[in-house]
């Protein structure tokens, strides 16, 4: 059997005796842990007499058992998954395979012709290839809600160094149960399926994103750890506070990612989910974890925690020269956990200096090492010549009551190059007026948006985040109306 040098081997570690217990449940199909074991390797063998250490192999499903199975069948193979969004629209998908090598595309007809296939092969763990720690072994894609999705490359050593940051981090054992309540093509639930099952903990998949059916699995299978964004975490609390269902008491660990937490919110996760504890972590499809705190070390208002063990962080144009604590900068990491680059895409604010890697995000640390973000290059904003991070404003308008999501935008304008306009969702009656002095209590006038609208339906990727090629769009939409 391979060794602990590759990330997708790790499924093999569940003990002989759990071989009849399910490893992996989506509705009401399941895999055993024997049935798994069985299902990769003989997926992996035949893949290897096909293709060569180091190919593409594109996975386009839409069934999430299947692209598990292929996923760590690739990965065995010693060859390189890119795991496609089935929700990517033509003009995306055109673009992508235009951008990349794919050797071969497995969609549902051609991985149900290799499981057929795989179905004659005696599988052999002996005849497959044992990756190095420095092989690559997955590409990823990113959410595309500033653009086109990036494809990012990671090694097997990227993966099994935050493998064991979450087993230091997370306290996860074999008797939980965990759920990744999301698209597979998104980094943070697939991770979280592949780390539990490389430690021998079941997990339960859900085929789409809706609240009641996430809801209903977490019951009928005592799901105790979940991961997801606070969008996500959100909308399953709003969706038992509508049906007036009782609290998931089974729940005992909430691992978020993607957004700053409310603070306003906390006492309804207590409420929904009063054995859970929160863990909060800031990292990028390119950089993995970077920050964390949680329920047992709390950060201060604001704050997205400390540098995770392993993981350094300076701010400043360079880094090798830091600004003092307090002042603002770009933010520069270095860790074991980093990517190894684009497959395609990228863009100018990603840069490299040395060991270091910055993915374009602005922030500051206090005395103590605690990280505050301040926005990205990437959206900044431009108005009456002063440069303005829209992220610390949504920050700041979703700590109000009521405010379930804000996105604060440019807009063409003459005079000033960029007028700042603000979209709102509420579950309250909240008007403009009460934003807007919210907004002033912590921001000049010069820096407020210019409108405000609301919005009902909010726009968001797979992955659970706020879409801002949609908003954008919508905003522009709503002021031109206005005109």
């Amino acid at each position: 059997m391979p060794g602990d040098d590759a990330a997708g081997t790790f499924v093999r570690v569940a003990p002989a005796c759990r071989s009849g217990q399910a490893a992996l449940v989506c509705g009401d199909s399941h895999l055993s842990w024997g049935d798994l074991h069985r299902q990769v390797d003989a997926l992996a063998l035949t893949l290897h007499h096909r293709t060569r250490p180091g190919q593409a192999i594109a996975l386009d499903l839409r069934q999430p058992l299947q692209l598990v199975v292929a996923f760590l069948g690739v990965v065995r193979a010693g060859c390189r998954a890119l795991v496609f969004d089935p929700q990517w629209t033509a003009a995306q998908r055109q673009a992508i395979e235009q951008q990349v090598q794919i050797d071969l595309m497995l969609d549902d007809a051609g991985y149900a012709a290799l499981e057929q296939a795989a179905l004659c092969k005696n599988p052999s763990p002996a005849d497959l290839p044992v990756p190095s720690a420095q092989d690559l072994f997955y590409v990823g894609f990113t959410s595309g809600s500033t653009g086109l999705p990036k494809g990012y490359r990671r090694q097997h050593a990227s993966w099994l160094a935050s493998f064991r940051i979450s087993d230091r981090m997370f306290d996860l054992t074999q008797e939980d149960v965990v759920m990744a309540p999301g698209s597979l093509a998104t980094s943070l639930h697939l991770y979280g399926v592949v780390h539990a099952l490389a430690r021998g903990i079941p997990a339960v998949l859900v085929p789409q994103f809706r609240p009641r059916s996430v809801l209903a699995a977490m019951r009928a299978r005592n799901v105790t750890v979940c991961y997801g964004t606070p969008t996500q975490i959100r909308l399953l609390a709003q969706t038992l506070d509508r049906d007036k269902s009782p609290p998931l008491t089974a729940l005992r660990h909430l691992i978020v990612s993607g957004a700053k937490w409310p603070e306003d919110t906390r006492e309804a996760l207590r409420r929904h989910f009063p054995a859970a504890r929160l863990t909060e972590f800031y990292g990028t499809s390119e950089t993995s974890f970077v920050t964390l705190h949680s329920d047992r070390d709390r950060a201060p208002l604001g704050s997205v925690g400390r540098p995770v063990p392993g993981v350094e962080v300076c701010i400043g144009p360079t880094p090798e020269a830091p600004v003092a604590d307090g002042e603002r900068g770009r933010i520069w990491v270095r860790s074991p956990l980093l990517f190894d680059g684009y497959e395609c895409g990228g863009g100018d604010e990603i840069r490299r200096h040395g060991d270091w890697l910055t993915v374009g995000d602005h922030g500051w640390q206090d005395a103590a090492g605690h990280l505050y973000l301040v926005g990205r290059e990437k959206r900044m904003l431009v108005s009456s010549g002063q440069n303005l991070y829209p992220e610390e404003m949504e920050t700041w308008l979703q700590q109000m009551a009521g405010i379930e999501q804000a996105a604060v935008l440019g807009v063409q304008d003459e005079l000033r190059g960029q007028r700042l306009v603000a979209l709102y969702q509420t579950s309250a009656e909240t008007a403009s007026e009460q934003l807007r002095k919210h907004c002033a209590q912590r921001y000049p006038t010069a820096q407020l948006p210019r409108a405000w609208h609301q919005v009902s339906e909010w726009p968001l990727t797979r992955s659970g985040k706020s879409d801002f090629v949609r908003l954008q769009a919508l905003a522009d939409q709503l002021e031109a109306a206005h005109e």
